[in-house]
């Protein structure tokens, strides 16, 4: 049973594409049908493309699926766009409202939004306009409780970013979307990264400074689709696969070049080439997974970060000195080299 459009869309195509290559080309030369078993064979493919297109609303060539995307990326925007108009309307009238006025459009908003979101996603398959609703819903939800923290003097706390990505994973998960994923789950490791901090004792604001957090709780994040499956939702393992990798490099190449604080009691010339070599090491194995795995989203990231790792050291060794064509030149020898191995390792996986 297939639950998610993605995967009804991949379906949809591969269908196509074996009954125009039965026709025409070279699998019609090498695999002869008789008449009866092309007939059955349509007659299946209707039915089935039928079947999934009375459940997703799918595209029917590479048109349609140019103007989805399109369609996809407008969502997006707009959501973002009536997010940011959302915010500047509250602040520009906000003043002229008694309290409890503003306490009850910022409960209501949200509340209306995401209503309107769930009507949106029983009238329409595509959850277009269900996905720009929900998102300025999360927007609405998140001036929700910054208002009524200044409208109450309420400090601010690191509690918000839990509540924010929590909000966040459940409309992902309630309307199949992975940008309102990505958003709450890098809200979630914000908020971890902020609890750790204040349980030492430091501001929660200090979260940043200690990459060391961040680095651990992505490889938790990177590692859920090992135990997790998401069977209604596939697409979501790539995301946490995906953003969890992104996270734990950033942290890793923060530590490694900058003047971030580590809990490793050596000197920070020692931490600081740990874990250049570490970001090395794992990089390379990041990109022998992905390969085995068939992964190409890790492959490309760990591939982007391992070059830049490596072009990061050669600037520090060699940039002061080294005349800048030879400086490109070396940086070119070493893309080739790249390449050749990760030729290899793809002949390995």
């Amino acid at each position: 049973m297939v639950q998610d459009r993605a995967e009804a869309q991949r379906q949809a195509d591969g269908i196509r594409t074996l009954q125009r290559d039965l026709t025409s080309g070279e699998l019609a030369e090498v695999l002869v049908l008789s008449s009866e078993q092309k007939q059955r064979f349509d007659l299946w493919a209707e039915s089935r493309l039928a079947s999934l297109g009375a459940v997703f609303d799918l595209d029917r060539n590479t048109a349609q699926g140019a103007m989805s995307w399109g369609a996809r990326i407008a969502s997006a925007l707009g959501g973002f766009a009536l997010a940011v108009s959302l915010v500047l309307l509250f602040q520009r009238y906000w003043g002229f409202f008694d309290t409890w006025m503003q306490v009850f459009f910022v409960i209501l908003a949200p509340a209306a939004l995401l209503a309107g979101a769930e009507y949106a996603a029983r009238r329409e398959r595509t959850l277009y306009f269900a996905s720009l609703l929900s998102l300025v819903s999360l927007a609405a939800f998140a001036l929700n409780l910054v208002v009524l923290g200044q409208v109450f003097n309420i400090a601010p706390s690191e509690r918000a970013l839990l509540a924010w990505g929590v909000f966040a994973v459940a409309l992902a998960y309630r309307y199949g979307q992975r940008l309102h994923l990505t958003i709450g789950l890098f809200l979630l490791v914000s908020y971890g990264c902020a609890f750790l901090t204040s349980s030492l004792g430091y501001d929660w604001l200090e979260f940043g400074a200690r990459p060391e957090y961040a680095a651990s709780l992505a490889l938790i994040l990177w590692s859920v689709p090992l135990w997790l499956r998401h069977a209604q939702n596939p697409a979501f393992e790539s995301v946490y696969r995906t953003l969890g990798i992104s996270i734990f490099f950033i942290a890793v190449v923060s530590l490694a070049e900058g003047n971030m604080i580590s809990f490793f009691p050596f000197a920070p010339d020692v931490i600081r080439t740990g874990y250049r070599s570490l970001g090395l090491v794992i990089a390379m194995g990041a990109i022998w997974l992905g390969i085995r795995r068939q992964w190409p989203g890790q492959v490309n990231l760990a591939a982007f970060f391992f070059c830049g790792l490596l072009v990061f050291r050669l600037h520090a060794w060699w940039w002061a000195w080294m005349p800048s064509w030879l400086f490109f030149g070396i940086l070119g020898l070493f893309g080739v080299v790249v390449v050749i191995a990760l030729r290899q390792l793809r002949r390995w996986a």
